[in-house]
């Protein structure tokens, strides 16, 4: 009698077609971890190795020097001083709307869920300028305050302008991280709370916040790495009375190009920086990885509304007081600078002109910044979307070994502040390349590295998370009807993970195009990008100049948004 033997469905027997695709998809990991390391692991190994060189000897000179010199003992306090600070305020006002939003019977709940992200999309650099013109020695609130006081009501400039500031562009995170927590909360303790007697005050006190502590904790840290890698607002608002931070003193550094060891120096300052990058992840992976507290259960029950009453009123206020200070007087405030004849001069029907526009709209160094950034946006949200596709599908989905690495070397640039990234691109860049001796240094290319190294991560965490919700089984029929791979990822994959393809591209797209940290470091004759001219304008001390393009700017970025909010949804439903 024959024997016959027969191999599980699972376990396909290995064939020369299937070990060759294996081969392929390992080189393509390979090839991808050489790019990375190109990219990213160069340009950090480099920026370490400068930090123990001083004088052409490896020593620890310099972080002897930065820990012995008061000045940058003093700028790394004010970086503790200001995020400190400004986290607390944002995640102070972040909590509050969330709850009032989440927890209550608020009125306008749609609107004020639209209107508080709207801080978050300006960028803060733009908004610093904006309150310069508010709040500056010859701001409008300050000229008026001056006419029927007597004295100015607060000049912005300084330590607590630079908080004040912070926490007003950095509390939708502190919103958007807690909101969903406190909407989805297990009712029962509360619950069990109010049959003890306890009123809605104490039940939030006892109860409410420290089961959110999870949630708060975790925005508190994005928060404070957030402002301790800020360099748009130390600058705008520090500049002037020579309040400086980490960044600003880095910044400051590289361009002391008479300091002995000016490179080394900041290098060293940055990996400052980097440390405290490094504790607020371990900080965070910590909270991640905690037990202590659950919000969330099986059943589908929501918290119980609570009723404000009376208090309806004073909350509605507060939802229009805080959309008004921080994106409504903003505007106004660029604006009306925008059509002031000059600085001071005031504004009439008569005064008015829309001649600074037509200046920025007639500047060549703006039409190429506004080409520059179009084009480096635009063309490293491309790039970023292509690997991202190719890293998500071999660590989601062929789960190949060394793709967890992969997934480690494209968070780290954006796990460490901007100005730490464009150092590392300095140092790796400023001589050719070994081997093929090409330099990049001074051209729009390093841009393009520095944007690709920075936001490739929301690219790769946006597909990730949407190719996990497509079931294997589907790719599976299409080869089984006789597709391969290729043409079952690019027929039934693509079409189902569209949407998150397009919110991926976007989420690259929008940073990329204002971006001011790497553009302030890395720009060259001919690469300005707008952010970088926003940000050289307003140092040259042309306001009228700076306000019509900052005016231009975030004007375009809200109608993005809006757009992106558009078309997102419209192509989600198309995939459903």
């Amino acid at each position: 009698m024959t024997t016959r033997t027969s191999t599980p469905a699972s376990q396909p027997l290995p064939t020369p077609r299937g070990n060759t695709l294996r081969r392929v998809l390992y080189g393509s990991v390979g090839a991808l971890l050489l790019l990375l390391m190109a990219l990213i692991l160069y340009p950090s190994i480099n920026l370490l190795y400068n930090t123990f060189r001083a004088d052409d000897t490896l020593s620890l000179a310099n972080y002897a020097r930065v820990f012995a010199t008061n000045r940058y003992v003093t700028v790394i306090g004010n970086s503790l001083f200001v995020s400190v600070f400004g986290t607390l305020g944002a995640v102070t006002l972040g909590l509050l709307l969330a709850w009032l939003i989440a927890r209550t019977d608020v009125p306008g709940k749609p609107l004020w869920r639209a209107l508080v992200i709207v801080p978050y999309l300006i960028p803060p650099f733009i908004g610093a300028i904006a309150w310069v013109y508010l709040l500056g020695p010859a701001g409008f609130v300050n000229r008026f305050w001056r006419d029927v006081f007597g004295s100015p009501l607060l000049v912005i400039y300084g330590r607590w302008g630079i908080i004040l500031v912070m926490a007003f562009y950095t509390y939708p995170i502190a919103y958007l991280v807690n909101v969903g927590p406190l909407r989805q909360m297990n009712p029962v303790l509360e619950e069990a709370a109010r049959i003890s007697g306890a009123g809605t005050w104490r039940t939030l006190r006892d109860v409410t916040l420290p089961l959110m502590l999870p949630s708060i904790g975790a925005s508190a840290l994005l928060i404070f790495m957030s402002l301790m890698a800020n360099f748009g607002i130390p600058t705008v608002l520090g500049f002037r009375t020579r309040y400086f931070v980490l960044t600003t003193e880095i910044y400051r550094t590289i361009l002391t190009a008479d300091m002995a060891n000016n490179l080394q120096i900041a290098a060293t300052l940055s990996m400052v920086l980097v440390g405290f990058a490094v504790v607020v992840i371990l900080l965070q992976n910590w909270l991640r990885s905690g037990r202590r507290y659950t919000v969330l259960s099986g059943k589908n029950e929501q918290p119980r509304l609570v009723k404000l009453g009376v208090w309806k009123y004073p909350a509605v206020g507060l939802f229009v007081v805080v959309i008004a200070i921080t994106v409504v007087a903003p505007l106004i405030g660029i604006f009306l600078t925008s059509i002031q004849r000059a600085l001071g001069v005031p504004i009439t029907i008569e005064t008015a002109t829309l001649a600074h526009y037509q200046t920025i709209f007639g500047m060549s160094k703006i039409g190429n910044a506004f080409r520059n950034s179009l084009l480096l946006a635009g063309g490293s949200a491309t790039i970023i979307v292509f690997l991202s596709l190719i890293i998500a599908y071999l660590s989601v989905r062929m789960k190949l070994r060394g793709s967890g690495l992969l997934n480690t070397v494209v968070l780290i640039p954006y796990a460490i502040p901007g100005t730490v990234v464009a150092l590392a691109m300095i140092l790796a860049f400023l001589r050719p390349l070994p081997i093929i001796q090409l330099s990049i240094y001074n051209t729009i290319w390093i841009l393009l590295i520095a944007y690709i190294a920075r936001f490739l991560t929301f690219g790769v965490q946006s597909i990730s998370a949407s190719l996990e919700q497509v079931h294997e089984s589907l790719e599976e029929a299409a080869r089984i009807s006789g597709a391969d791979r290729v043409m079952s990822v690019r027929d039934v994959v693509l079409p189902l993970i569209s949407s998150s393809v397009f919110a991926g591209w976007f989420l690259a797209f929008m940073p990329a195009l204002t971006e001011l940290t790497m553009s302030a470091l890395l720009f060259s004759p001919g690469n300005e990008t707008l952010g970088q001219v926003v940000f050289s304008l307003n140092q040259e001390g042309q306001v009228n100049l700076t306000a019509a393009l900052a005016f231009v700017v975030t004007v375009s970025v809200l109608l993005l948004h809006t757009l992106i909010r558009v078309l997102t949804r419209v192509r989600l439903d198309r995939a459903l």
